[in-house]
This record gives structure tokens, C-alpha cells and sequence, in this order.
């Protein structure tokens, strides 16, 4: 596998990057444009990863830490007013 400086990619040897990509308006999921664009080049560009870290600043729990740890999590929707394919 090529890594995006034509490095060939071995686990152990090459570190993945680190990206903190904020998700925009919802409806850059559903819509083509250049945030999308951008997303699909980098998952055609870097190597697949073992693991993704996710953190959200969404949750507001007073005085405790949370963790999500299961392969499916449920999605909480904090938004509305958005076309039902948003929501499937």
C-alpha cells in the first residue's frame, strides 16, 4: 500500500497522521462539494487505520467522564430541519 508521499506502507514503520477534522453542516454528507471532496481523497490517500479515536464535544455530562466503547454506538442527533436521509 502507498502511503500519500509514495512511501510504502508497513504497519510499525510509518506513523498515521493525526487529523482533527470538525463534520460542518450536515449536509455535507449527502452533498458533493469540497468538504466532501477533501474526505473522499484522504480515504483514498492514507492507509486504513486499526483504529479511529472519535471524540465529541457534544456530550455535556456534569462532574463525571463517559466513554462509548462498542462497535456500533447509537447516534445522537443534535440538529433538525435537515432532509430524512440526514437521519437513517
Amino acid at each position: 500500500m502507498k502511503h500519500t508521499n509514495n512511501q510504502e506502507w508497513n504497519p510499525g514503520t510509518i506513523k498515521m497522521p493525526v487529523l482533527f477534522i470538525g463534520h460542518g453542516n450536515p449536509m455535507n454528507a449527502i452533498e458533493r462539494n469540497s468538504f466532501s471532496e477533501t474526505w473522499n481523497e484522504l480515504g483514498k490517500n492514507l492507509p486504513k487505520p486499526r483504529a479511529i479515536l472519535s471524540i465529541s464535544a457534544h456530550w455535556l455530562i456534569h462532574g463525571e467522564t463517559k466513554v462509548t466503547a462498542m462497535e456500533m454506538p447509537r447516534t445522537i442527533h443534535d440538529f433538525a430541519e435537515f432532509p430524512n436521509c440526514i437521519f437513517l
